[in-house]
């Protein structure tokens, strides 16, 4: 096992968060024939990030729709996260992955309202009414962690195509746009993360050291 999953505890790494928001998720997919206005609501589309953009952001993390990808999501979401909570720990696991969500969501919006401002998609793209789920934050979650691993093992790159198949399940057109977005933000956070690490480190070493020089009575 690569270094890169050893904690100096060793413990049952248990991915909260992601198993509350798999529990919101599945209540909603089980209500979504019964209302699918929640998720016309909740679609990070540019017409609901005008005029509720805060409301849009959190329940477009919650909300599902039917497709089967919607599963590969869930359960990819549960694993990728329980590896970076034990490597990492819960905090850093949760902002990586809201993060990811949220700027690859403003980046998707930038990149469709240009579109169609310079007429090169039709006004109705403002308006999509499904464009919901977790899947940036999880793929920006799972890059990032995938980053990490890298640097430790090389062999981890084998998990590189799994994450280009994932990206690609069940989604096409804009969507695809935003995958790709969620695996660049991702990998710019496995290497803030990694600094962020390696500082840790490098100041942990230096107070060890310290304690060991003598001092005068």
């Amino acid at each position: 096992m690569s270094r890169f999953l050893v904690r100096p505890h060793h413990r049952l790494a248990v991915p909260r968060v992601a198993l509350l928001w798999a529990v919101a998720a599945a209540a909603v997919l089980a209500w979504y024939p019964h209302s699918p206005h929640l998720v016309h609501f909740a679609s990070t589309s540019l017409a609901n990030l005008a005029t509720h953009p805060m409301a849009s952001l959190v329940l477009s993390l919650v909300t599902t729709t039917h497709g089967w990808g919607e599963w590969v999501t869930w359960v990819g979401l549960a694993v990728v996260w329980a590896a970076i909570e034990f490597a990492l720990g819960w905090r850093k696991a949760l902002v990586t992955f809201v993060a990811g969500h949220v700027l690859a969501t403003i980046g998707l919006a930038a990149v469709e309202a240009f579109a169609v401002w310079s007429h090169l998609a039709g006004h109705g793209l403002a308006h999509v009414t499904d464009d919901v789920g977790a899947s940036y934050g999880f793929l920006a979650l799972a890059t990032a962690g995938l980053t990490l691993a890298i640097r430790h093992d090389r062999r981890w790159w084998l998990g590189a195509p799994a994450i280009a198949a994932i990206s690609v399940i069940d989604v096409s057109g804009w969507t695809m746009v935003g995958h790709a977005m969620a695996i660049s933000i991702g990998v710019v956070l496995g290497f803030e993360l990694l600094m962020r690490r390696r500082a840790g480190t490098v100041a942990t070493g230096a107070v060890d050291s310290a304690s060991l020089v003598p001092t005068g009575a």
